[in-house]
């Protein structure tokens, strides 16, 4: 009978330090291995609470292929760190690989972490049952592949025959039942059919043909360009039959599973189903303007699809969808620590083998950054998420993996996308139309402009399939008598929203985008009006809306801060808008666009230009006397990042003046109480468009172009202001 796994000598210490030691701050830590390699080796030597170890991290942290092998290639040792409730894991890897790596190992039941999601539980987190539902499968070999299609099969089943939500979304036929789509212009026939082993292009020619299909969704790195991808010159022969092995990896694990799935013959993928730039110049007008045709019917293509696969964890077509899965390499069982708590009660801290989670492997997976890969998502009914962890399902009712294939537990989290109410056609009955629709468009703005594009001009044509399904909503709905009636679109803007949406303001870009952060391939070219919050091209820099910022005037007593502003009146007056687009689609790319209104101008002069931004070179902060005397500070966020000045300390605002246009105000509210007119409060009372005039002039009309957002007391910028006529491109 062979004894259980011993614990290595490090592992030894670290819990006799967990069973002695009990404390309620962490104080310092426990070198468990001097690198991951090494962590790996005791792994391999059979340490159970090294192998739990490795596997936490591993599921938390690395989010890639790439990032784990760049961390197994780095010298930074393993550190825990404890305290009585919780048992931190962490690698000082900030040197080697400009990030530190982290998670937690264990969390006491009733602890929770900031996003309310448990880590561990003192109970078994999940149990194999004869069926298998329980496991992760390796998809590095044919059984882990059947298995994975066959619970595939099973979730896309059971949404088409059991998913009320998702039926409510279903296109419907004549008799009532979920119509078959009509393919896309072309699409690739995946082979498998006697007399067509070869996946080859199969191209509408006049009659549209009814059919399922599957889409794709990745991200193209440089696989793309170094395979096989539709051009003029290849688009008979393609016809004819696609040699596989030209194919990217990510596309070619696209047809197998496809075919390993036997529910369609047909998959659309943009590389091989729209005709892609080539070296020939003469192809260039081609390419144009099919993809500008194409591109009009995304939104429709992956509305129709019978599922999306997902290529979630893949930076590049050149990984696959079948990525390895490092989890698997060193199974962990759980394992048992008895210990005494501070006030002397035995008890049993119990350390279980970590779960992938949706959080780690779609919320901070590759994908998930990419602007195209968000209307992609949004606008698929079911989807497949291939990730480096695991194979998860997402349909507008369930949620769920490869081993929990019912339904994901609390604890696993997944958080849906912003704006999933207004595209799933759920509105609020308390909120009037305008609200709703602005709530949750502009909800959806702010992380869609946190998203990456190789090419920014691509901003709004990625967002046209959404744009649509608004507007065919807005009259089209369950609820249609409370929309508003099909609003018209400027630019990522809806009418009867413009004086709110124009209000933005540019904030650093969160975390989540930056894991992945690149520098554009076009940094030059037009990609939307100043107006517009698309416009937007730096990658560091992300979106919010005034609506949502507090408007500040508050004071602070015994019983905590007491807010005396009112919300935000927007007194803008559109006189006419015009935008101009830059092919057929009219929610797709625009060339030109213009906003003339009516409101409060105001010129801002002699600006301080050598300051200190008060946020990595895009918010500057300066002071300004107000006609009573008083000094208030103003705070402008740009809408481009400013260069650091060469001594590398400061940054030089680039403008000496600028004018002000009244966008949004909130009143002061003191009810009465003087005692709320103290020193000590805090104003941001107006919010303003900082323009720059063009020098050009229409009809009498100045024109300007927007530079950024300003937040001030009102009367400091608009004391003496006159309501002024102005253009904005």
């Amino acid at each position: 009978m062979s004894s259980e796994p011993s614990l290595c000598t490090a592992c030894k210490g670290l819990v006799h330090r967990l069973a002695t030691e009990p404390r309620t701050e962490p104080e310092d830590y426990a070198v468990v291995a001097e690198s991951f390699l090494k962590l790996e080796d005791a792994c391999a030597a059979e340490c159970p609470l090294c192998r739990l170890i490795r596997q936490k991290l591993v599921h938390d942290a690395f989010t890639t292929t790439k990032r784990f092998q760049d961390f197994r290639s780095v010298s930074s040792p393993i550190h825990v760190e404890f305290d009585e409730n919780t048992i931190w894991v962490y690698s000082p890897a900030q040197d080697e690989l400009g990030y530190t790596v982290q998670a937690t190992l264990y969390r006491r039941p009733e602890e929770k972490s900031d996003d309310g999601v448990d880590d561990l539980r003192l109970k078994p987190e999940r149990e194999i049952d004869d069926t298998g539902n329980g496991m992760i499968h390796s998809l590095q070999n044919d059984e882990g592949l059947e298995a994975v299609a066959a619970i595939a099969r099973d979730w896309i089943s059971n949404c088409l025959n059991r998913h009320m939500r998702c039926s409510m979304l279903a296109t419907l036929d004549q008799s009532g039942h979920r119509a078959v789509p009509i393919l896309p212009t072309r699409v690739i026939d995946v082979g498998g059919k006697p007399g067509a082993p070869k996946p080859r292009l199969v191209v509408q020619d006049g009659t549209p043909i009814q059919a399922e299909y599957f889409t794709l969704s990745y991200s193209w790195g440089g696989g793309v360009a170094a395979g096989t991808k539709l051009t003029p010159s290849n688009l008979e022969t393609m016809q004819q039959g696609i040699d596989m092995a030209s194919l990217p990896k990510t596309i070619q694990d696209a047809i197998i599973f496809t075919k390993k799935m036997g529910l369609v013959h047909y998959l659309w993928v943009d590389a091989l189903c729209i005709i892609q730039q080539s070296n020939d110049a003469s192809d260039d007008h081609t390419h144009k303007a099919d993809w500008a045709l194409e591109c009009a019917n995304f939104g429709r293509y992956y509305t129709g699809s019978l599922c999306t696969l997902a290529a979630t964890g893949s930076m590049s077509s050149e990984e696959g969808l079948f990525l390895d899965r490092p989890g698997l390499d060193y199974p962990a069982n759980t394992y048992t620590i008895q210990r005494h708590t501070q006030t002397g009660q035995p008890e049993s801290l119990v350390i279980e083998p970590s779960l992938p989670s949706w959080i780690s492997c779609i919320s901070k997976g590759p994908l998930t950054s990419r602007g195209w890969a968000m209307q992609e998502r949004a606008m698929s009914p079911r989807i497949l998420h291939f990730t480096v962890h695991a194979v998860f399902w997402e349909c507008a009712e369930l949620s769920a993996n490869e081993f929990q294939t019912e339904k994901l537990s609390s604890r696993i989290g997944w958080p849906r996308l912003p704006g999933e109410e207004l595209l799933s056609q759920c509105w609020l009955s308390e909120q009037s139309a305008e609200q709703r629709l602005h709530n949750s468009w502009y909800d959806l703005a702010v992380f869609y402009s946190g998203c990456q594009f190789t090419f920014p001009s691509d901003r709004l044509p990625a967002l046209s399939g959404m744009a649509k399904k608004v507007w065919a909503m807005c009259a089209e709905g369950p609820e249609a008598n409370l929309c508003l009636q099909q609003p018209k679109y400027y630019a990522g803007l809806w009418e009867g929203t413009i004086q709110r949406a124009i209000a933005w303001y540019s904030v650093w870009r969160v975390n989540r985008t930056l894991r992945y952060a690149h520098r554009s391939h076009q940094r030059d070219g037009y990609i939307a009006p100043s107006w517009s919050w698309a416009c937007l091209r730096d990658d560091h820099l992300q979106v919010r809306f005034a609506q949502s910022h507090q408007p500040g005037f508050a004071v602070y007593d015994d019983e905590g801060p007491r807010k005396i502003c009112t919300e935000w009146k927007f007194p803008l007056e559109i006189m006419d808008i015009k935008v101009e687009h830059t092919g057929p689609d009219p929610m797709g790319g625009v060339s030109y666009g213009k906003l003339r209104v009516n409101g409060m101008l105001a010129r801002v002069n002699g600006v301080e230009r050598e300051m200190t931004p008060s946020d990595r070179g895009h918010i500057f902060e300066f002071f300004r006397t107000s006609s009573s005397g008083e000094e208030h500070k103003l705070r402008i966020h740009l809408d481009s990042l400013v260069d650091r000045h060469a001594d590398g300390e400061r940054y030089i605002f680039p403008y000496k003046h600028f004018h002000c246009l009244l966008v949004a105000f909130a009143d002061e509210d003191t009810s009465g109480d003087e005692d709320l007119k103290l020193v000590g409060t805090q104003r941001v009372t107006t919010a303003a468009l900082a323009l720059r005039a063009t020098g050009i002039t229409t009809d009498g009309v100045e024109e300007y172009t927007r530079i950024g957002l300003v937040f001030a007391a009102r009367e400091v910028l608009f004391g003496e202001a006159v309501k002024t006529v102005v253009d904005i491109v």
